[in-house]
């Protein structure tokens, strides 16, 4: 999770594509696109394109794991805590065996959002790609020029 963040810290830079500034000048950031805020909440970037029930899903299920986590953490420190103070034999090894099945199931739960996480960005790659490809193809433009002109263009890119 914090290689993610610090991913996202690093793409927030200058990008090397961009034309260098003249010495002495700032640096122009970059734009918080919706790749950005699908690294920081899952969902947020698939919400900003429009695709909702994409969105809710990634969300919601980020929010579910990571309620899963802190839930399965509470109750292995909770046994955890009545392993330490256990007089007998037969209690240590109950809350120890409880202590190690809980801890088991919150990194399980680490592991699934972790990747859901990795396919929400996946997921945001894809339509933010599909979106720029729709935008290279043929165009057709109306645009007023003047006060009293109008102006038909016709492009192409690719």
């Amino acid at each position: 999770m914090l290689g993610l963040i610090g991913l996202a810290a690093l793409s927030f830079g200058q990008t090397p594509a961009a034309p260098q500034n003249e010495p002495g000048t700032a640096p122009q950031p970059t734009e918080f696109t919706s790749l950005h805020k699908s690294l920081l909440l899952p969902g947020w970037g698939q919400f900003s394109e429009k695709h909702y029930v994409e969105g809710a899903i990634f969300a919601s299920a980020a929010v579910f794991s990571l309620v899963q986590v802190l839930s399965f953490n509470r109750k292995g420190n909770r046994y955890y805590g009545k392993y330490q103070d256990a007089a007998a034999v037969e209690e240590v090894m109950l809350f120890r065996e409880l202590t190690e099945k809980y801890d088991t199931r919150r990194n399980q739960y680490l592991l699934l959002t972790a990747g859901i996480w990795a396919v929400n960005l996946i997921d945001i790659y894809v339509i933010v790609k599909r979106k720029e490809k729709r935008e290279k193809a043929l165009q057709l433009k109306l645009e007023h020029v003047g006060d009293k002109e109008l102006a038909v263009s016709l492009g192409y890119r690719f």
